[in-house]
């Protein structure tokens, strides 16, 4: 199996930060059933693994890929944190953000440290079609309306970034907003914070649809003004990219396989663990390095499906393992399974789609 040692030379998480992510791993069904508990976030917080990201870049892959090992739940809610951080320590004061350095004081530090959970709205531009939710500029600020599908971590985090195409004039541009999560605010008339979604997978996220009712929000909560089609170019040299929380499931799975294996003393189940490893091994090599150097995009689309395809593979072999065993709902066969499904389309566009499907022709 792939351990830390020869994912980033001699570097590896502490006791400390292995006894955090043994209790998030025990703690998986409960979450997956009831929802993430805020302590398990502090706790990743306590240890170092929430905040400002880990240099160099292959720390923060182990880190995240030891997060998805435990539970993909509480890594899509730790993922999320980097978005609104960066935004916000990129931010600086313009024509229609008059007070960024003042949200930067609010909640800049504890982002940072990890004291406050970030969470971000944003997959809704990469849908095609008209903009949904649009900002319409109002005197003092703007003006939004439409609904966000997908609001992750709301219950749980303490802030967060809202991005919303603007319209008229402004068609171009994409406004940044910083709303306190948690709580439908107040002073935000006509914001609806609706119940959590049902989801075939992530339930745990405390995932909420929000809908904007001509919403005011005024500049002095906007921090970043950016430009629709730099940030759409940006975007998409990001998601052709593995994920790492596919290696993350597939160690899990794999973990998983060898235990059976080793209850059972069952030389098949063995090869199958070698097998899985030496494979993930190779996948994971060669797509952190076309990564790291810039390697050429279909390789790297292909790399994505490839390791998506593997997730799959890997959280199958689980359930035909422990056989009837595996049917028992809530067990963790059937969350792998469904972690491996929510992969498939978290962050999906078209170029990684066809990808995927291309694999199964």
């Amino acid at each position: 199996m792939i351990g830390p040692d020869e994912a980033v030379g001699s570097w590896r998480l502490s006791a400390a930060q292995d006894a955090v992510l043994a209790d998030i791993a025990e703690r998986a069904g409960e979450s997956d059933a009831h929802g993430i508990a805020r302590s398990q976030i502090d706790a990743l917080a306590g240890v170092g693994l929430l905040g400002e990201a880990l240099e160099p870049a292959a720390h923060q892959r182990e880190v995240a890929e030891r997060i998805a090992m435990a539970d993909a739940s509480v890594w899509f809610c730790w993922a999320q944190h980097q978005t609104p951080l960066k935004t916000l320590e990129a931010a600086h004061t313009g024509d229609h953000a008059p007070v960024v350095e003042e949200i930067q004081a609010r909640w800049l530090a504890g982002l940072r440290s990890g004291h406050y959970l970030g969470a971000v709205a944003f997959a809704h531009l990469r849908r095609p079609g008209a903009p949904n939710p649009v900002a319409e500029r109002v005197h003092g600020g703007w003006s939004i309306t439409g609904k966000l599908d997908w609001v992750t971590s709301w219950d749980i985090a303490d802030v967060m970034l809202v991005m919303v195409r603007a319209s008229g004039d402004y068609a171009d541009k994409i406004v940044c907003f910083y709303l306190a999560a948690g709580q439908d605010p107040a002073y935000l008339t006509g914001m609806h914070v609706h119940e959590p979604l049902k989801l075939l997978a992530m339930s745990g996220t405390h995932t909420r649809p929000i809908t904007f009712d001509s919403v005011m929000v005024p500049d002095t909560n906007v921090a970043a003004w950016i430009d629709f089609d730099e940030w759409q170019q940006a975007d998409a040299r990001k998601t052709i990219d593995v994920n790492p929380a596919s290696f993350g499931i597939i160690r899990g799975a794999v973990q998983e396989l060898n235990e059976i294996a080793t209850k059972r003393q069952d030389p098949q189940l063995f090869e199958l663990v070698e097998s899985f490893t030496t494979r993930a091994r190779e996948l994971r090599r060669r797509s952190y390095d076309a990564i790291d150097s810039g390697g050429p995009a279909d390789e790297r689309v292909s790399l994505r499906a490839q390791a998506l395809r593997m997730t799959v593979e890997a959280a199958t072999a689980v359930v035909t393992a422990r056989a009837g065993a595996a049917m028992y709902s809530g067990c963790s066969a059937e969350r792998r399974v469904r972690e491996a499904m929510f992969l498939q389309v978290q962050a999906q566009t078209a170029r990684t789609r066809e990808a995927s499907l291309a694999l199964l022709i």
